[in-house]
């Protein structure tokens, strides 16, 4: 989904040596066997052909330590909410009848999530922990580790890669290895219920219109007509006129179904460049995954537009209204990627994307912040006939009367639960 799942690179291990071991011990059996030859002495050519023997076994031992050999995470789950606990298994498998006496691996996993019971090293440099683990497996053995990953933060994690290091039983001949395979884990953001947003019951979104009610969308124009003393200068077409020498109309392609989309606000100050509130970003995501599954529980086509960006890119979220069954979990993995920084402020994509939107749509917007310059672009598209829904966290709410307008005033998280304020509608 959107790249954010899926095996990343191969399960091959890419060997390379690293040997401990000395010249001195060559030397010292060919020494052995020169001076054995000279004075015909068993006790001397026993002991080359033992350090010949032994040279030969370690170099083949490691040689062949990382055949068959294969290491692997299992996640009980490759999605979960924030909160919750992953189970990990570590497993080891070594598919040949030569031994490991030693295998040392150093896997790479991400510093926001910590493991239950288990101290990771965080580096710095690159704010990646690692999990360091030793191992003996026999032969055709399958050693396996559980652990258990805290969820305590949103977001996309990518586990490995992880080095690996091993050898002989003798400790002569080294080998290491890297297996670049990486596995995801995505948690989602908090998602509330309706009880715990203590949303109305009915119509949470505003008062819907009159059931059948037929809406024309100026987007799409299915023809012409006769220019009606009611219609606007704006729905004159004024080609057609000058072609047919009379005053015509265009005709919209009308629509009944009535859809949401989501506008989320990740800038969590007036202006996006000043910096962010980690605290009350995480609120505002989780109000809007939240606002998500209510539209789907009521099974209204929903969309998601953000002016955040996922990582490694700098373009905004932008995911049209649909009633697929994935269509959540398509919103929920955004949500979890969608990185702090704001891509353009959002009263600039509102204004963009409503020009774009289905006309029966409902836009509702989820902000950290309701300033100026936003709630006069609601009162411009609730003037040019759009439907508007406000959800606001700010501390206090928007002075400025909006009139049309449903605004929910969210301003503060008691025992995990948000206390919303209807101001108007």
């Amino acid at each position: 989904m959107f790249g954010l799942l899926g095996s990343q690179s191969r399960r091959t291990i890419d060997t390379t040596k690293d040997t401990q071991f000395s010249d001195s011990w060559l030397w010292l059996a060919i020494l052995l066997t020169l001076a054995a030859m000279a004075l015909n002495n068993r006790f001397l050519t026993a002991a080359a052909a033992i350090i010949l023997a032994m040279i030969a076994i370690s170099w083949s031992w490691s040689a062949l330590s990382f055949r068959g050999l294969s290491y692997r995470r299992r996640f009980s789950e490759i999605r979960a909410f924030r909160g919750e606990k992953v189970e990990l298994r570590l497993e080891v498998r070594n598919g040949k009848w030569l031994p490991l006496t030693w295998l040392n691996i150093v896997d790479q996993f991400p510093a926001g999530l910590s493991i239950t019971d288990k101290d990771l090293v965080t580096d710095p440099g690159t704010n990646r922990a690692e999990l360091r683990t030793f191992w003996m497996p026999g032969p055709f053995q399958r050693l396996i580790r559980r652990f258990h990953i805290d969820c305590t933060e949103r977001g996309f994690y990518r586990y490995g890669p992880a080095h690996l290091h091993s050898g002989d039983g003798f400790g002569f001949f080294g080998r290491r290895g890297v297996l670049s395979h990486q596995d995801q884990l995505i948690v989602y953001p908090t998602i509330y219920s309706v009880a715990e947003l203590r949303l109305p019951t009915r119509n949470p979104f505003g008062e819907s219109r009159s059931r059948g009610r037929l809406y024309e969308d100026p987007l799409r124009t299915v023809g012409i007509r006769e220019w009606q003393p009611a219609d606007s200068l704006r729905r004159v077409h004024w080609k057609a006129s000058a072609r047919h020498q009379e005053l015509l109309s265009r005709q919209y392609e009308p629509s009944e179904e009535q859809q949401l989309l989501l506008f989320l606000n990740v800038a969590t100050l007036e202006r996006h460049w000043h910096g962010h509130i980690p605290e009350l970003q995480e609120r505002v995501i989780s109000v809007a995954g939240s606002l998500a599954a209510l539209a789907v529980e009521e099974r209204l086509p929903v969309g998601l537009i953000a002016n955040g960006a996922l990582p490694s890119s700098d373009q905004s979220l932008r995911l049209l209204p649909g009633r697929s069954p994935a269509q959540l979990v398509r919103i929920l993995e955004l949500l979890a990627a969608v990185t702090p920084f704001a891509t353009q402020p959002i009263e600039e994509m509102v204004l963009q994307e409503a020009t774009r939107a289905p006309w029966g749509a409902t836009l509702v917007i989820v902000t950290a912040i309701a300033h100026d310059d936003l709630l006069a672009t609601i009162l411009d598209l609730v003037t040019a006939g759009r439907r508007c829904v406000l959800f606001t966290l700010a501390e206090e709410p928007p002075t400025q009367l909006l009139p049309n307008v449903t605004v929910y005033h969210l301003p503060h998280l008691v025992d995990d639960l948000i206390v919303p304020q209807l101001i108007q509608t």
